[in-house]
């Protein structure tokens, strides 16, 4: 990729999220303008003056940072509509890191102007149909410029594709084995409602067909058809499908219920593994569980989930939700975020059916926001900086966080203390 103007432009940087991965880049180390191998960035937004009152704002919330470097934060001005100015800063940067959502209104125009003009890019999407179709029209120009494009780079997925990665990683080299299950389990979830995420649930709503709705459940939908066929037939659709369920869970000694984010995780769990040529294993099954509580605070939880998706279904319900909920763009206090964590605990068992590695996964602050605003920060610096996991990905297309950056991002994260990960053999 031939010299740009900057290595990483932060696309979205007025809306909450955008702002905070701004504010985390002007304190990180290899983003400052005086460090070895400095990353150069810019923020961009469809208006100068919003982006500019970011900048008044990340004054006051980095008081450490001297006024006139921030005041230097380079500005690009796109709107997420207009193709021209959209490929107009692609073609300065390096990386394009987007927050823009939800990605199935916004976003399409840029995934294009990447993905046919050799730029990196990566977002925080979960909504994995607009994926799907992202990668149907768009994978083989990518293919042919070289543009990597990873999906899901946030909460939704990259605690529950690094770990599993890590898992069947253990399982492979201490147990010589490939790996027939893998299960984690949130057993601490401190955070508040995401706007942005609740958007892209009622977007999904307001654009898909009940056809489309039924087909988010099947934990392969982001693999191609030949292969999904051969899941179908092996009984495996069936089995990795999420249970809206209360079930007991042994091998952790708790009780877990359906987790929001599950099915979103699963189908970028079993896409890594499809890239990976099934190396988790053949007739691999991932499950993913709410466990954080009691008994009785499973029996509410699957309550509440049964009745926001009731009322999601509707379009009249779903208008009044709508109204009472955050909206996109807001976010919880500085308090929140600070004390926010996330704790997910895993395990995984070999092609025998024995229990043989634990993980224990740790996310710290706000998930929603202040961990997953550093997360997508260090997938773009891995990109900037041709940290690749796969000889492959470097050809270009579409992957999951996984394939993509794997360990390189699993390090980073560990060493910056952002999401850890410790994985222990039994």
């Amino acid at each position: 990729m031939a010299n740009k103007e900057f290595d990483v432009i932060v696309y979205g940087a007025t809306g909450f999220t955008g702002a905070l991965v701004a504010r985390y880049l002007l304190q990180e180390p290899e983003s400052l303008p005086d460090a070895p191998s400095a990353i150069k960035w810019a923020i961009a937004g469809r208006s100068t003056k919003k982006l500019q009152a970011v900048k008044d704002q990340l004054k006051l919330k980095v008081s450490s940072v001297d006024a006139a470097v921030i005041d230097a934060i380079p500005v690009v001005v796109a709107d997420s509509n207009d193709e021209k100015q959209l490929v107009d800063m692609v073609l300065k940067t390096k990386v394009v890191l987007t927050v823009v959502g939800p990605y199935q209104l916004y976003g399409e125009a840029l995934v294009k102007a990447c993905a046919e003009n050799g730029v990196h890019y990566c977002d925080l999407t979960g909504e994995t149909l607009w994926v799907d179709r992202m990668m149907h029209k768009y994978d083989a120009a990518a293919k042919k410029s070289g543009a990597i494009l990873i999906n899901c780079c946030g909460f939704d997925s990259v605690p529950s594709d690094l770990t599993t990665l890590l898992l069947t990683d253990a399982v492979k080299t201490y147990k010589k084995s490939k790996t027939s299950k893998v299960s984690i389990y949130f057993t601490d979830l401190d955070t508040g409602l995401s706007g942005g995420t609740l958007a892209s649930a009622f977007a999904n709503f307001d654009n898909s067909t009940s056809a489309e709705l039924t087909r988010m459940g099947d934990p392969f939908h982001l693999i191609d058809e030949k292969n999904h066929e051969e899941k179908k037939v092996a009984g495996l659709i069936q089995a990795n499908k999420s249970s809206l369920g209360i079930s007991y869970e042994a091998d952790l000694g708790r009780w877990s219920s359906f987790f929001f984010g599950g099915d979103v995780n699963a189908a970028v769990v079993h896409r890594s593994n499809f890239l990976k040529k099934s190396a988790y294993g053949d007739k691999f099954v991932y499950r993913e569980r709410l466990a954080a509580g009691g008994l009785f605070k499973q029996i509410v939880m699957t309550i509440s989930v049964l009745v926001f998706n009731f009322l999601l279904y509707f379009s009249v319900t779903r208008n009044v939700v709508r109204r009472l909920v955050p909206k996109p763009g807001e976010g919880p206090s500085e308090e929140v975020m600070q004390n926010g964590k996330l704790v997910a605990k895993g395990v995984a068992y070999n092609d025998t059916g024995d229990l043989v590695a634990r993980s224990t996964t740790i996310g710290t602050g706000d998930p929603f926001y202040s961990m997953t605003s550093k997360v997508i920060a260090e997938t773009a610096m891995c990109l900037a900086k041709d940290e690749i996991a796969n000889v492959d990905v470097k050809k270009g297309g579409f992957f999951t966080p996984a394939y993509s950056v794997g360990a390189h991002l699993a390090k980073r994260l560990h060493e910056k203390r952002i999401m850890t990960i410790d994985i222990r053999t039994v």
